[in-house]
């Protein structure tokens, strides 16, 4: 077992924490010597990728929202004889994921509101903590 790893490990195509996670339960269930386990740890820390294996939070935080939200997407039924909400509800962006564009229209302490925001920007104030990014509309 103990090459099996080791060749694992020399391709660099790992997960840092996955791989030592695996080399010590190997260990543990005995199929690996306490001089094998170190030699593994050593060689993985040595090859690690931190591309691979320290992703940045936000941007796995990010990557993770937006697969949600096309599970959402092809979960949600369509209703054709119901027309979709123009002025939807203003909800907190907790990030660049979920934040407000050019032209989004929300719905905001009772007013309807567009974004305003110039092209490529993202907005994450709600309209009345940055009303230069957004313009009250009156019916």
């Amino acid at each position: 077992m103990y090459e099996v790893v080791k060749n694992v490990i020399r391709t660099g195509k790992f997960e840092l924490h996955d791989i030592l996670t695996k080399i010590d339960t190997l260990w543990l269930h005995g199929s690996l010597t306490d001089a094998e386990r170190l030699s593994l740890v050593d060689l993985a820390r040595g090859k690690a990728d931190p591309a691979q294996s320290y992703a940045p939070l936000q941007a796995q935080i990010d990557a993770l929202a937006a697969r949600v939200k096309l599970l959402e997407d092809a979960a949600a039924p369509a209703d054709p004889e119901t027309p979709a909400d123009e002025w939807s509800a203003y909800v907190q962006p907790t990030g660049a994921h979920d934040a407000y564009h050019n032209g989004d229209k929300v719905s905001y302490n009772g007013v309807h509101y567009t974004c305003t925001a110039p092209e490529g920007i993202a907005v994450v104030w709600a309209p009345d903590v940055y009303p230069d990014y957004w313009q009250e509309v009156t019916d």
